[in-house]
């Protein structure tokens, strides 16, 4: 199997950082290498301003001394540690004093680092730099967590419309990621994966029950009704910011590698992989599972079709030869055959 077509993307935007700091020369000191590193700094002589520099704007990171009269450090983490919305920003703090029970004082509450005012300019960026980072991913994977959340509801809610599919929308989301894998897609492109395999009918919400429920073939009308759900599902994720790359998955799945398929008529390596790869999952499903006008076929059996059909249907620099190979890797995620 061949590696290709991999497409990520990514954005950097400027970081917000407190620095919390009583001795006017430190503070400032810091905010100039802070803001030499590209970060948009706030400051505060002591816990007090700075909370109030927190409710006007939320910080990304707070780099926070421990002694700060009126309000110190201690206490600036407890209250910022009160606020729901606060909870996960990471909090470093900054002392003279690097004696076992005052750092001991600052892990006991679950500070993040703990560093002497004397660290050199480097490990001080350095760890800056590595807890944003964390604090990013940990945000990428809640936010990516909710939307998958709200993509199953979507797909379960059109699965739940038809009857002869129960199950068919998280088998085939485990079929791609088997093949995508197998395939060495990166991790990153996972998650966009899981939203488009499990959203790829989303667009037959516009086909009317009689019709995504006949027993029996449809109709030449009917057929065509169906066969507009491609470009209703895409239609639909248009409208939604944070599903549009799934576009490819829902507008193309039914495109075949020598052109005959829909909406577009694409063919060869004009369909994107996407859709290529998510045809292996979603034709293997479809046919060694039970519909009103088929039995269910055995995995061997589909491979073989699959394996036959290398060049219509399915792309062929995709297929193994072996249907035996075709079953393994769908149902098991493994090579041998």
């Amino acid at each position: 199997m061949n590696n290709f077509l991999q497409p990520t993307a990514t954005a950097a935007t400027a970081k917000n950082i407190l620095v919390a700091e009583y001795s006017n020369d430190i503070r400032r000191s810091l905010t100039r290498l802070l803001k030499l590193e590209g970060y948009k700094v706030e400051e505060a002589p002591h816990g007090k301003a700075a909370l109030a520099r927190i409710r006007n704007a939320t910080p990304n990171l707070i780099l926070s001394d421990i002694n700060m009269p009126p309000m110190d450090g201690i206490e600036l983490y407890k209250e910022v540690r009160k606020l729901p919305s606060l909870v996960t920003i990471p909090f470093i703090f900054l002392t003279a004093n690097d004696s076992p029970e005052e750092i001991q004082k600052g892990r006991a509450l679950g500070v993040e680092d703990y560093l002497t005012k004397l660290i050199r300019d480097e490990h001080l960026l350095a760890i800056v730099n590595a807890r944003l980072l964390r604090a990013a991913e940990v945000e990428i994977a809640q936010i990516s967590n909710a939307y998958l959340e709200t993509v199953n509801v979507l797909a379960n809610s059109i699965e739940g419309r038809d009857r002869y599919t129960r199950g068919h929308v998280e088998r085939v989301a485990l079929y791609a990621r088997k093949l995508a894998l197998l395939l060495g897609w990166p991790e990153s492109e996972m998650r966009r994966l899981e939203f488009g395999a499990r959203l790829y009918d989303i667009g037959k919400i516009t086909v009317p029950d009689q019709v995504l429920n006949k027993e029996g073939p449809l109709d030449k009308d009917e057929l065509n009704l169906m066969k507009q759900h491609a470009v209703a599902g895409a239609k639909i994720l248009h409208q939604i910011d944070h599903l549009q790359d799934t576009i490819p998955y829902v507008l193309y799945h039914h495109e075949r590698w020598d052109g005959s398929g829909y909406p577009r008529g694409l063919s060869g390596n004009d369909i994107p992989m996407e859709a290529r790869l998510l045809t292996f999952a979603d034709v293997f499903d479809s046919l060694s599972t039970p519909r009103p006008y088929h039995p269910a076929r055995p995995a061997l059996e589909v491979g073989k079709y699959i394996q036959q059909n290398a060049g219509n249907h399915f792309d062929p620099e995709l297929t193994p030869e072996s249907p035996r190979v075709v079953a393994n890797i769908i149902k098991t995620g493994e090579l041998a055959g």
